[in-house]
């Protein structure tokens, strides 16, 4: 059965990201899928996409397992850890990331107890990375060959979701994740909107590399698909940050009601742009 990721009825005509947000087929089915949230330039909002993400997944009750491997900014522990099963992970220390690899087999495809019972396989992961940790990931993967075992032995296929601003780094920084990870993974490339309107990321549109990836990875039917992050206005986000709360519990806090008002509408356009890329996201059975 082929899955269709169709966005047609959430974008303008005028959109300039209207092609890559069309009808795009996803010619095989994963039984799981690992999400991995990058930004290898610090500040770019990686964070705050992880956490809106966790924050739909446990909207609609979906059961995933969460890994923050940003040890010295911990957002997702901090803010989530107490209400999902969110855990740790150092992959700048050494045979941490090994560890993983071998955590997401025992996840995915659970050994049997002592009676012959298999415990429930999960079938969503997420990985938020660090800042910096470009380099380790390009060596994991190629020296563990780990997109291609987890998908052909596991039936993990991944999805790298790429936030960007405008700044060339993080064009470049993109560019350089493609050459290591290939069409053995499926994108999703967020536009921060904290940096600018969409179509003021005139570098990365009117790159010719990211073209020629887009191109590539068409002509092989793997998603690689734009779209936005709407920006938080900043006294509602660092209400949230200085409380140390959830979007869902400044979404319900009645003392400050701009504050309120700006996380429910936050939220409900987060949801709206990750629409058109749900099933990259692990929501495939979800209405958004």
């Amino acid at each position: 059965m082929t899955d269709i990721i169709n966005s047609t009825e959430n974008t303008n005509a005028e959109d300039p990201n209207q092609e890559e947000l069309e009808k795009q087929e996803i010619t095989q089915v994963y039984p799981h899928r690992l999400v991995i949230v990058t930004g290898d330039k610090g500040g770019v909002g990686k964070s705050t996409f992880a956490r809106g993400l966790v924050q739909t997944y446990l909207d609609n009750n979906k059961t995933f397992i969460g890994f923050d491997a940003d040890s010295s900014n911990s957002q997702l522990l901090r803010f989530y850890g107490h209400f999902c099963h969110i855990e740790p992970l150092d992959i700048f220390r050494k045979g941490k990331i090994d560890q993983f690899f071998d955590r997401l087999k025992n996840i995915t495809n659970p050994e049997a107890d002592q009676y012959g019972h298999p415990p429930q396989p999960e079938s969503l992961i997420l990985l938020e990375l660090p800042p910096q940790s470009r380099r380790i990931l390009q060596k994991f993967m190629e020296e563990m060959n780990f997109l291609e075992i987890a998908q052909k032995d596991y039936g993990v296929r991944v999805t790298m979701v790429v936030v960007i601003s405008r700044v060339i780094d993080s064009i470049n920084q993109l560019i350089d994740l493609y050459s290591f990870c290939g069409n053995q993974a499926d994108y999703v490339v967020v536009k921060n909107l904290f940096f600018g309107e969409s179509d003021e990321f005139t570098r990365y549109e009117k790159s010719p590399k990211i073209q020629a990836i887009k191109d590539e990875l068409k002509s092989e039917k793997i998603p690689f698909v734009d779209i936005t992050m709407p920006e938080l206005i900043s006294h509602a986000y660092d209400y949230i940050d200085e409380n140390s709360i959830t979007f869902q519990q400044g979404s319900e806090q009645k003392d400050i009601p701009s504050v309120r008002a700006r996380v429910i509408s936050w939220l409900g356009t987060f949801k709206k742009e990750i629409r058109p890329v749900k099933m990259l996201l692990g929501l495939d059975d979800v209405e958004l």
